[in-house]
């Protein structure tokens, strides 16, 4: 994943309240989520109005739970290049 450290701190506090709401409900609609066309099993999530981040589910080798692998987050324009 791109690095969130090296983003403006107004950012990081979006970010970090994105990712709470993700883990307490994927679906909520502030949140966007949608699928990335041509990039099989990868969606998005909203940041904010201009940042978005991608992610994809994987099973974990040893307990078989469905893990949420976050890969890329930065500008809308910029994750959609290379999810």
């Amino acid at each position: 994943m791109r690095c969130i450290h090296a983003q403006p701190i107004p950012f990081k506090a979006q970010a970090r309240k994105a990712f709470a709401l993700f883990c307490q409900d994927m679906s909520h609609p502030s949140l966007a989520i949608e699928r990335i066309e041509g990039y099989p099993g990868v969606w998005s999530g909203r940041v904010s109005q201009k940042y978005r981040w991608t992610f994809h589910f994987e099973e974990h080798p040893e307990t078989g739970e469905r893990v949420c692998v976050h890969r890329v987050i930065g500008a809308h324009e910029d994750v959609y290049r290379k999810p």
